[in-house]
């Protein structure tokens, strides 16, 4: 073999090696690449816990906002049919995009107890806060009546919105 081959083989030898290395290094997972997801880090949301949450904050009668982070600010953070209540009432506008006049009733009477279908939960970008989407079934005509809530990572009740034109 002369000088020449033997640098050549070398040469192929060396970047073999080094490729080697990266390649063991990645699988680690010591090294971690921009088309890798930081979501895989963040929490598992329990669904459960989610639940809890929000069958307390529609069917609980004490309507205390155990569960709300900010409720002196309640109105600037909950929406119906993409109206911010503000000062409103929540029951009023509740009940008319349920169809229902009745504005003093607690609309939690127009819906099945505890029942929740099609509840997703998804991680904000930056894993501060999650959204859980799904629907309340209305008792009288079975149909699925539109919500959101967005969470903090302590399962505390942010924003709320309920009806069409959501947008969290």
């Amino acid at each position: 073999m002369n000088k020449k081959s033997a640098l050549t083989l070398g040469s192929i030898g060396c970047v073999l090696v080094i490729l080697l290395i990266i390649i063991a290094f990645m699988m680690t997972g010591q090294h971690k690449t921009g088309s890798q997801s930081s979501s895989s880090k963040l929490p598992k949301i329990n669904q459960a816990k989610v639940m809890k949450r929000i069958d307390y904050e529609m069917f609980d009668q004490n309507e205390d906002l155990k569960y709300v982070e900010n409720s002196d600010n309640f109105g600037d953070n909950t929406y119906v049919d993409g109206q911010k209540i503000g000062e409103n009432a929540l029951d009023g506008l509740f009940n008319l995009s349920l169809g229902h006049e009745n504005s003093e009733a607690n609309p939690a009477i127009y819906l099945k107890a505890n029942e929740i279908e099609n509840l997703t939960t998804k991680w904000k970008k930056g894993g501060n806060a999650f959204v859980a989407k799904g629907y309340f079934v209305v008792k009288d005509t079975g149909k699925k009546y539109p919500f959101a809530f967005e969470f903090n990572a302590d399962y505390m009740i942010l924003q709320e919105w309920y009806g069409k034109d959501i947008k969290i």
